[in-house]
C-alpha cells in the first residue's frame, strides 16, 4: 500500500461533524475528481484510484442529498489496475452541484461558478474539510523515506491559485505550478507534515516527522563525522609540518639551547606526535592558545634558519 493511500484511508476515517463541513468536503472531492453530465437529468461521476475513497463520497452524498448512487469498476486500458468510480443521480443531483459551488444559482438558470463560493469556506472547520476533501480527490503523497513533497493536481490555474489562498491561512506555504500542462498544488520539507497535521491525517503526519527526524538525525551525523574526519586530516598535517620544523632545528644547534618554552614545546611534539593541540596543551599544563603560539615560534625559527 503506498504513503498516498494509507493518508487517503485514514482520511476518509473522519466523520465531518456538521453538515456544513460535509458539504464542504464533498465541494473539495466535486472539484478535483467529479465530472459532469447535464441535460435533463443531471449526473456526476466520481473516479479514485482508491475505493475507500468512492464509498466515503457515497457516504457524504447520500448524507446530505436524496440521490441514487451506484458505485462501479471502471478498467481503463492504460491502467493495470481499475478506477472505482460512483455515479450519482437523482432529483437532488443538480442541489448538490450549486450547493458546493461548481454551479452558480441565477435567476434564467444555473452557470457554471468560477471560483469557490466563500460562504462555503468561511468557517476555518469547513476550510479544512474542503482541502481533505480536495486531497483525498486529486492528491498524492511521497513516502518519508523517499523524500518530502506532497501535491494536489487542479483542474485550472484559478482553483489552483485558490487552494494556496487557502492552504495559507492556516500556515503552511503551499505553491502552485503547472506539470506537462496540468495546474497543480505542492509543499515540501516541514510544509507537508504541517498540512497532514491540518487535514487531520495525524497518524500520517506522526509517521513522517519521525522519519523526517531520523534521516535528518543521520545527515546531521554524517556531516559531523566528515568534518572530524578533516579535522583528523589537518591535525595529522600539522603535526608533520612542526615535526620536520623540529628536526630541522636540531640539525642546526642542540634543542636545549631553546629558550625553556620553545624547548619544552619541542619535547612534546617529538614524543607525541600524533597528539592534538588541547593534548599538547595539557601535557604542559597551559591553555591551548599558548602551546599554539610556542609552536608558531618553532615553525618560523625553521624558516629563519633555513639556508
Amino acid at each position: 500500500m503506498s504513503f498516498s493511500t494509507e493518508i487517503k484511508e485514514e482520511l476518509c476515517r473522519l466523520r465531518p461533524r456538521t453538515e456544513a463541513e460535509r458539504r464542504a468536503q464533498l465541494a473539495g472531492l466535486t472539484r478535483t475528481c467529479a465530472t459532469l453530465r447535464l441535460g435533463r437529468a443531471a449526473q456526476v461521476l466520481y473516479q479514485s484510484e482508491s475505493a475507500a475513497v468512492v464509498r466515503h463520497i457515497a457516504q457524504l452524498a447520500t448524507s446530505l442529498y436524496t440521490l441514487e448512487a451506484v458505485i462501479m469498476r471502471r478498467e481503463q486500458a492504460h491502467r493495470r489496475t481499475p478506477l472505482a468510480a460512483l455515479a450519482l443521480s437523482g432529483a437532488d443531483c443538480r442541489r448538490l452541484l450549486i450547493d458546493t459551488g461548481v454551479l452558480g444559482q441565477e435567476a434564467d438558470g444555473v452557470s457554471f461558478a468560477m471560483r469557490i463560493p466563500d460562504a462555503l469556506v468561511s468557517d476555518p472547520e469547513c476550510r479544512r474539510a474542503f482541502l481533505r476533501g480536495a486531497f483525498l480527490g486529486s492528491g498524492s503523497c511521497s513516502a518519508p523515506a523517499t523524500g518530502y513533497h506532497l501535491e494536489i493536481v487542479c483542474r485550472t490555474e484559478a482553483f489552483a491559485a485558490e487552494l494556496v489562498s487557502l492552504i495559507r491561512t492556516f500556515g503552511p506555504q503551499a505553491r502552485a505550478t503547472s506539470r506537462r500542462g496540468r495546474p497543480l498544488i505542492y509543499l515540501k520539507g516541514e510544509e507537508v507534515a504541517g498540512f497532514l497535521a491540518l487535514v487531520g491525517a495525524s497518524a500520517a503526519a506522526l509517521s513522517f516527522e519521525d522519519t523526517r527526524t531520523v534521516r535528518d538525525y543521520r545527515n546531521y551525523l554524517n556531516r559531523r563525522n566528515n568534518c572530524e574526519t578533516a579535522n583528523i586530516g589537518k591535525t595529522i598535517n600539522a603535526g608533520l609540518d612542526q615535526l620536520r620544523a623540529i628536526e630541522a632545528i636540531e640539525a642546526r644547534m642542540p634543542l636545549t639551547d631553546l629558550p625553556a618554552p620553545l624547548y619544552e614545546a619541542a619535547r612534546l611534539r617529538l614524543a607525541h606526535p600524533d597528539a592534538t593541540l588541547q593534548e599538547l596543551a595539557d601535557l604542559a599544563e597551559i591553555g591551548k592558545s599558548g602551546m599554539n603560539h610556542r609552536l608558531a615560534r618553532l615553525m618560523r625559527l625553521a624558516a629563519e634558519l633555513d639556508p
